[in-house]
C-alpha cells in the first residue's frame, strides 16, 4: 500500500472532523465504497461488477457471472483493504457478490483509459515507486494459498504500473483523497463533491 504523506492525514482528520460532526456520518462513509468501487478493483472488474449499495459495513456487488464472483471471492482481503484505505477507517467489514447480471453500461466510466498489458509492461517505475512495490509485494508472503498470492502478486504489479501510466499521461493526484484523476482541478469528482473546506 502507498504510505500516507503528512497532507493524507491532515485529510483524515479533517474528514473525521467533518463525519464526525453529522448524525449520518456513518452512513457517509459507508456510501464512500461505492464511489471507491470502481479504483479499488480496477477497470476490468469494475466494468463487469457493479456497487449497489451498504448496509451495516456489507457492501453488495452485482457480478456479470458467477465465475466473476468466485474469482472475486478470492480477492477479498486485498480489496477489503484498499476500500477501507481510500476511505479511510476500517468501515467495510464484509463484501458479498450476487451473480445477478450489471444494471450498467459495459464501461464504468468513459474517460477510465485502458492500456494493452504490453504498454504496462513496459512502464519505468521511478525508485520510490519500486520500493513500495517491493514493500507491498514483501506484505503478501504470508497468504498461505500459492494460487492466491500469485494472483494477488499481478494484481498489485498491474495497480502499481497502471498509476504510473496514467501518471505519465497526464493524470493527476487528488489534492485531497491523493487517488488519481483526470478532470480538472486539484481535487477529483468525489471530493469536489463532498466540498471539503480545508481543501478549497
Amino acid at each position: 500500500m502507498r504510505r500516507r504523506g503528512r497532507g493524507q492525514g491532515a485529510v483524515t482528520e479533517a474528514l473525521e472532523g467533518l463525519f464526525g460532526s453529522m448524525e449520518s456520518g456513518a452512513k457517509v462513509r459507508e456510501s464512500l465504497a461505492l464511489a471507491y468501487w470502481a479504483g479499488a478493483v480496477g477497470p476490468q472488474a469494475a466494468a463487469a461488477t457493479e456497487a449497489e449499495t451498504v448496509r451495516d459495513g456489507i457492501l453488495f456487488v452485482r457480478t456479470k457471472s458467477s465465475v466473476w464472483s468466485h474469482e472475486l471471492t478470492f480477492l477479498k482481503p486485498h480489496i477489503l483493504a484498499e476500500l477501507n484505505r481510500r476511505i479511510g477507517r476500517p468501515i467495510i467489514k464484509e463484501i458479498i457478490y450476487r451473480a445477478q447480471g450489471v444494471k450498467k453500461s459495459a464501461v464504468v466510466d468513459e474517460r477510465i483509459e485502458n492500456p494493452s498489458e504490453e504498454d504496462l509492461t513496459l512502464v519505468a517505475l521511478s525508485t520510490d515507486e519500486k520500493v513500495a512495490l517491493l514493500k507491498e509485494l514483501d506484505s503478501l508472503v504470508s497468504i498461505p494459498d500459492e494460487k492466491m498470492r500469485q494472483s494477488i502478486t499481478v494484481r498489485v504489479t498491474r495497480d502499481h504500473n497502471l498509476r504510473r501510466w496514467r501518471l505519465d499521461r497526464g493524470w493527476k493526484q487528488c489534492a485531497g483523497c491523493t487517488a488519481l484523476h483526470d478532470t480538472d482541478g486539484n481535487l477529483c469528482p468525489i471530493c469536489r463533491l463532498c466540498r471539503k473546506p480545508y481543501a478549497q
